[in-house]
């Protein structure tokens, strides 16, 4: 039942970008060096020329299966077409079902886009995690790539 909860909340991410005036829906495949594989969902919207707003959710696969990170980043890039590298900060969950603990999350995220062709667009990008929770404070690296697709 949680699995699907979580894959509803991911679909509906990518929907809900679509039809609030996002400029980008995609989805990401990413891995945590201790082996965990996450699966996420992003929408982009642009607040200035160099600033966007990113709204992630992810699913984890593997040993913490059920494992959802769901972030807020305000991403700030310089598009020297046809790449586009960013870095950015942001706030969110990690919700977890029992008997792990649900905690407050901080990230700071490096990357860059590239457009092969419009309205495709690729990504890489390195989210390093800093996370508060009953467990204590846990930090590391995810490594990410995706595809997006530009309105």
């Amino acid at each position: 039942m949680t699995r699907r909860i979580i894959l509803w909340a991911l679909v509906a991410t990518l929907f809900l970008g679509s039809g609030a005036a996002a400029t980008t829906i995609g989805l990401g495949f990413g891995f945590e060096p201790t082996g965990l594989l996450i699966i996420s969902a992003l929408t982009e919207t642009s607040i200035t020329e160099s600033l966007d707003l990113r709204a992630e959710a992810g699913i984890a696969t593997d040993e913490i299966a059920g494992l959802m990170l769901a972030t807020a980043t305000i991403l700030y890039h310089v598009p020297v077409p046809p790449v586009d590298p960013f870095l950015g900060i942001g706030f969110g969950a990690a919700l977890t079902p029992p008997p792990f603990s649900t905690g407050v999350v901080a990230e700071g995220v490096a990357g860059l886009r590239v457009v092969p062709f419009e309205p495709i667009c690729l990504y890489g990008q390195v989210r390093y995690l800093i996370r508060w929770s009953g467990a204590g404070i846990t930090t590391g690296p995810i490594y990410e790539a995706g595809i997006q697709l530009r309105f």
